[in-house]
């Protein structure tokens, strides 16, 4: 937690130093080629990862053959993925392509990140240290190559340099202490691996093409317009990345307590909605409320004009952490079929709805489409909670205050 919460406080600084020496335009295909590379580095680290995971975890013996096996499986994702940024960058010109090659080059080290012994062994010190080797990696490099507007290409690279820093940090250790890793074709640990992580997998890349949706589809401008959007965007979806923490932190607990019984799961489901709009909500308001001042206050008067999406994108801070957390109890408690049908059901919507609301009303429309996304997905998440009778009950929470505090 310590570690996540440095690398958001250093990756929003570089964030504004960026935006500020960039200059809307430039900071705008920046954006978009980050957007691209992040938007498939899930293709690359999805739902394989979770099944190794658990794999090595029930048999540590396996660390090493199934750590191999994992960046055999990544380098194939990573190839297939480098070939789509390639394509994209073809389409969307040389100026803009070049920045999307780039930054889609991190793609590569990041199949090296041979965690799997660091994570089955509870070593998390070490994927903290590596959290933070990236994150001064990023910073390190962005404050001293990128000046002007014209450094865009350079700030690629920063990407690109830090994913390598924070990949160095788990391959030393797994070099230590199992030697260099030897990737051989496996055919059947291959497709078994893969196959069991697939559900995983295309929940994740759905959830997170509904996240970046918006700077996918915008991203085809790259205007000066488009910089300021992006730069609102990165000051919610930093307090998004903080939110997204607390049901990734909870998850197993509402996995014990479902096994335990329904009464005792939904207890834990109450509290932690409690907790998380008591957060979201008051952060969301303020967002909204003092957007005018942030935007020029923060990135210059250039970015002045992004107040108004800056409190559009706001609203969509509790709809999208509830949403999120209702699929992972959902996970918790076995319905990951339920969660991948959402999902699809929830892209094929972002599919025909964002494009639609691009090409009619440009940033405004997109971010109006994405608030409803996110409200339908809270909504119908809500419904699949009430399925397994596990529907916050606010009445009966009520009544026990109520006896507590006559």
């Amino acid at each position: 937690m310590a570690a996540e919460v440095l690398a958001s406080a250093l990756g929003f600084a570089v964030m504004v130093h960026l935006a500020r020496d960039l200059g809307p335009s430039s900071f705008a295909r920046f954006e978009f080629a980050a957007a691209v590379a992040a938007w498939l580095l899930v293709v690359v680290r999805g739902g394989v990862d979770t099944i190794v995971y658990r794999e090595a975890a029930r048999r540590p013996s396996l660390i090493r053959p199934l750590t191999e096996v994992l960046i055999g499986l990544r380098g194939l994702a990573a190839l297939g993925a480098y070939a789509c940024v390639l394509a994209l960058a073809a389409l969307v010109g040389s100026e803009r392509g070049m920045v999307v090659a780039v930054a889609g080059l991190l793609l590569f080290p990041s199949v090296f990140v041979t965690d799997v012994g660091l994570r089955v062994s509870g070593r998390l010190g070490w994927i903290a240290l590596a959290q933070v080797v990236r994150s001064l990696a990023y910073v390190g490099f962005a404050l001293s190559v990128v000046r002007s507007p014209g450094d865009v290409l350079r700030a690629g690279w920063c990407l690109v340099l830090a994913e390598v820093g924070g990949a160095l940090v788990p391959f030393v250790w797994h070099v230590g202490g199992f030697g260099w890793p030897r990737v051989r074709f496996r055919r059947r640990a291959w497709v078994v691996v893969a196959r069991r992580g697939m559900i995983a997998g295309l929940t994740r890349f759905g959830r997170v093409s509904l996240y970046g949706a918006d700077l996918l589809v915008l991203g085809w401008w790259a205007g000066a317009e488009f910089g300021a959007y992006a730069a609102a965007r990165r000051i919610v979806f930093g307090l998004v990345a903080l939110g997204l923490v607390l049901p990734a932190s909870l998850a197993p607990a509402i996995a014990r307590q479902w096994a335990c019984g329904t009464s005792l799961a939904r207890g834990l489901i109450e509290d932690s909605m409690l907790r998380l709009w008591a957060l979201s909500v008051p952060a969301g308001l303020v967002l909204m409320v003092m957007a005018g001042r942030w935007m020029p206050l923060l990135f210059g008067d250039g970015y002045r004009d992004g107040g108004p999406w800056l409190a559009l994108i706001a609203a969509r801070l509790p709809w999208l952490l509830t949403a999120s957390f209702i699929q992972a109890a959902l996970v918790a408690c076995r319905r990951e079929s339920w969660v991948l049908d959402q999902t699809v059901g929830l892209v094929v919507l972002a599919v025909i709805l964002v494009p639609v609301s691009a090409a009619v009303a440009g940033p405004w429309g997109v971010g109006w489409s994405l608030l409803m996304i996110e409200f339908v997905a809270a909504v119908s998440g809500w419904r699949m909670l009430g399925r397994l009778g596990l529907t916050p009950r606010w009445s009966v929470r009520r009544e026990r205050l109520r006896g507590n505090f006559p």
